[in-house]
């Protein structure tokens, strides 16, 4: 399968790195994976915390990135947000789990509220004929549904981790 330029993140499944979306390699220093649940942490992007934190939920079509300060999660230094969500496609092969950025992100401040941000990007994919119809139905149906489930989570990613994480996806 033709990777799409500057969207897909190779996670190695038996060695300590992986390759970014910008095709560079990175460190992992933790990898686990679980029915409906990768999790891995790397060190940060950026001054202000430690590591990052990546949760992908396949089944939800989600990435839910937590920077982590000292074993401690915190806000994003600049951005102040507390959980970034990337709508993503995710896929394996013997050597690598594909995650592919689709465009869609949700900002997530915890117990206060939510931000729905790039649509105009996800937009242009569309209209450009990066994103399949399927595809696009598929990440406008997952948005929703998270959305509507971080609702019910009373705007915790915390509750929502407890009620719907990992293998359940109840609706």
């Amino acid at each position: 399968m033709a990777l799409r330029e500057g969207r897909v993140q190779q996670i190695h499944k038996r060695e300590d790195h992986g390759i970014d979306r910008s095709n560079e390699l990175f460190h992992i220093d933790k990898l686990v994976r679980r029915p409906g649940l990768i999790m891995l942490v790397r060190p940060a992007f950026e001054a202000g915390y430690t590591h990052h934190m990546r949760e992908i939920y396949p089944q939800w079509g989600i990435g839910v990135s937590t920077c982590v300060n000292e074993g401690t999660p915190v806000k994003h230094p600049r951005l102040r947000f507390d959980h970034y969500v990337d709508m993503v496609k995710v896929w394996e092969d013997q050597e690598y789990i594909y995650v592919e950025d689709m465009y869609v992100d949700v900002l997530l401040y915890e117990r206060s509220y939510y931000h729905v941000i790039d649509l105009e990007e996800f937009g242009e994919a569309m209209f450009t004929r990066k994103v399949s119809p399927g595809e696009a139905r598929r990440v406008l149906e997952n948005t929703q549904k998270f959305v509507d489930s971080m609702k019910r989570s009373r705007l915790s990613y915390a509750v929502w981790k407890q009620k719907y994480g990992r293998h359940r996806r109840n609706l």
